[in-house]
């Protein structure tokens, strides 16, 4: 599990701290089993050892005059299963009014669900931060050839940056 992340004395305008924050948030969440980072397409290529998975993806960056603003692409996903008695009395649990064939009305509860979590989280209990404007999330099915189902939100994440004139002589 990584550590908690606590936002004293961290510059959360830097890229890199941006994407460690979503890691660890991601890696701390109970029902998240593994978190990758970059364009959510390479999730397509890759096979993971449990999921649900996490991706987390910086899509672009901008400057205003104290802020440094990141639109975040954020990857919920988990692998559809059939409903054939393949999945045991822990999952699945909850029984809903009309038949399907496979868990992707569950994987969608399931990741909106979490989601809401790491929001939610970033939004009330992170200084450094704030969501400006609203989060579209976006359901998946068949968006990956891996068999993949879930939620995708973006959303702006505002930071503070002094921005510094220039730290170095440049003459």
């Amino acid at each position: 599990m990584a550590a908690i992340v606590h936002n004293t004395g961290t510059n959360y305008s830097l890229y890199y701290n941006v994407l460690d924050y979503f890691k660890t948030i991601m890696s701390n969440h109970p029902s998240i089993e593994a978190v990758s980072q970059g364009d959510a397409s390479d999730l397509d290529d890759e096979q993971f050892p449990a999921y649900v998975v996490g991706n987390v993806n910086i899509i672009e960056a901008r400057w205003g005059e104290t802020v440094s603003n990141y639109q975040i692409e954020l990857t919920i996903a988990d692998k559809v299963k059939n409903k054939n008695n393949e999945s045991n009395s822990t999952n699945n649990k909850q029984i809903i009014s009309f038949f399907e064939v496979d868990d992707v009305v569950d994987i969608h509860a399931n990741t909106l669900s979490i989601l809401n979590d790491l929001t939610s989280y970033t939004q009330r209990s992170v200084e450094g931060f704030d969501i400006d404007g609203e989060i579209v999330c976006t359901p998946f099915s068949d968006r990956f050839n891996n068999g993949l189902a879930g939620w995708v939100a973006v959303f702006t994440l505002v930071t503070h940056n002094d921005r510094n004139r220039c730290l170095f002589e440049l003459l």
